[in-house]
């Protein structure tokens, strides 16, 4: 008898061996890497020290504390560099040995060279075939090229592995020996920071209004060897969407992603000049006693100022706003606006995780600058009012400048009065939820236009809760019982007539009956 095999009749007995073979044709990349005919000989730490060519390396990472990452645990990809590339490194940076470099910098450069998860250059091969992938996560959260689309060959930025010491087995990864140390690229934050005028521009100071922090757990480490952790911290700043200077990758756990997705942003950055006159309608506000004005300013008129600067998840040159090849917008929405090669007074300043160029123009006020959350920004004695707005996630419905509605906002010191911080959302340090906080936002506004003449009898908020206005709308009552004094006459908000609403300033903070 006979069985048919691809539409020919194949002896039974001949099939086994015909199905080895397939099977050994077919798993031939695989099993050259991990069969266990050849051994992994130790964990990736152990197999450095075993190989003298990279004393030097390895001296570095005790020196940087990152051997209790690769010791037994954890699975990686090291690109080693070689005695002579470390040598090379030392000298043309001034050191004399290992341990004149700074632990901080060591570390920052030696984890550069850990890259996460076990990638042999069959496993490179294979995933490029796969997925075009040329983009590898390391240690310390930076992405590196890693090109291996020339016959039997590796290359990490450039930099060609040494096939002698490629693929060099270990229990909990592999090693590839290169000759050159890779030093990565500072950070949009480390570049906004080291460059004296970046540092000091009028830009960088609004964006510190906008700013916050985040426990870096991947950086953190007992660096002075005291037995205790010391805890780094990264920049971060919630108020500007989509922007990200000090951190470089999304998470990510696709089949196509090996752990995250890149992280850009694109600053134009008016010059001060520029930027201060803009802003100066704002600063005039502020008493003459403020030494820092620019300090004093509203977080969230800060935003709204700029965001129309920032391009999102993507590097664009120069060349690119000139030529304008494709539609680039800004995180808030609008068409970046034409730029010709004489707006530019640096550009292409590369960072690991974006691009900033310093322009001669400013741009067209965003729709939420001349909304009525726009003129509440204006004032300083009102930022807590929008620090409110935002934390109850209401900003995106409350500052269209097309939306009808009268806003009454609170004085900084009508907050303080009875112990409402809207940052930590407490009431006199009792926890409110999520819905309670934006409860008394919400009993702020009134969906309709009411100018003075119209703050009469009771009218709905957005609640649903009623104010009583008296005394020819001067005084007004909450459906909680605050009794508040309007200390402001309305101003018109919106460039048309009849306005778009209207904004008051009160005296208390109208809590609603909840």
């Amino acid at each position: 008898m006979a069985n048919m095999l691809l539409g020919k009749p194949v002896p039974i007995l001949t099939i086994p061996l015909f199905l080895l073979l397939i099977s050994l044709g077919c798993n031939k990349g695989f099993n050259d890497y991990y069969n266990d005919k050849s051994p992994k000989g130790g964990f990736l730490y152990n197999k450095l020290k075993a190989e003298p060519t990279f004393s030097l390396f390895t001296k570095g990472l005790e020196r940087a504390d990152l051997v209790q990452f690769i010791d037994e645990g954890g699975l990686y990809t090291i690109f080693a560099p070689t005695d002579e590339a470390f040598t090379k490194y030392l000298g043309s940076n001034g050191y004399g040995s290992v341990d004149e470099v700074p632990v901080d910098k060591l570390f920052r450069i030696l984890s550069f060279h850990i890259i996460n998860n076990m990638w042999y250059y069959y496993d490179l091969k294979a995933r490029f075939a796969t997925y075009q992938q040329r983009l590898f996560l390391t240690r310390n959260k930076k992405f590196v090229n890693i090109d291996v689309t020339v016959a039997d060959s590796i290359k990490i930025n450039g930099i060609p592995v040494i096939n002698s010491l490629r693929d060099i087995d270990a229990a909990n990864g592999v090693i590839h020996g290169i000759n050159a140390v890779m030093v990565p690229l500072p950070n949009l934050e480390e570049v906004l920071q080291i460059d004296p005028e970046l540092r000091t521009s009028t830009f960088f100071k609004l964006m510190q209004l906008t700013a916050d922090s985040a426990f870096d757990r991947f950086n953190s480490y007992d660096r002075d060897r005291d037995g205790r952790m010391d805890s780094v911290f990264y920049k971060t700043y919630p108020l500007l969407n989509s922007v990200y200077t000090s951190i470089e990758y999304r998470q990510n756990t696709a089949p196509a992603n090996q752990g995250g997705d890149p992280l850009s942003t694109t600053l134009l950055i008016p010059s001060n000049q520029l930027l201060d006159a803009l802003i100066a309608p704002a600063v005039a506000r502020i008493d003459n006693s403020v030494t820092d004005k620019i300090a004093a300013l509203s977080p969230s008129y800060a935003e709204a100022v700029l965001e129309s600067y920032f391009v999102a998840d993507t590097v664009v040159t120069s060349n690119e706003f000139i030529n304008r090849t494709r539609q680039i917008r800004s995180v808030n929405g609008p068409l970046v606006p034409a730029l010709a090669g004489s707006n530019f007074i640096k550009k292409d300043i590369i960072a690991s995780n974006g691009t900033i160029h310093v322009i001669n123009t400013t741009f067209p006020a965003s729709p939420f600058e001349t909304s009525a959350m726009g003129q509440a920004m204006l004032d300083p004695e009102l930022a807590t009012f929008m620090a409110a707005v935002q934390g109850a996630s209401l900003m995106p419905t409350l500052s269209l400048n097309s939306r009808t509605g009268t806003f009454f906002a609170p004085t900084n010191a009508a907050f303080q009065e009875i112990g409402l911080d809207v940052k930590k959302k407490t009431l006199n340090g009792a926890l409110l939820t999520a819905t309670q906080f934006s409860n008394i936002v919400r009993h702020h506004v009134i969906n309709e236009n009411l100018a003075t003449a119209a703050l009469t009898g009771s009218k709905n908020t957005d609640l649903g809760q009623t104010l009583l206005f008296s005394n020819n709308g001067t005084t007004v009552r909450s459906a909680g019982g605050v009794v508040a004094t309007i200390t402001q006459p309305a101003i018109a908000i919106g460039p048309g007539t009849p306005p778009v609403g209207y904004l008051y300033k009160v005296n208390k903070v109208l809590l609603p009956n909840q």
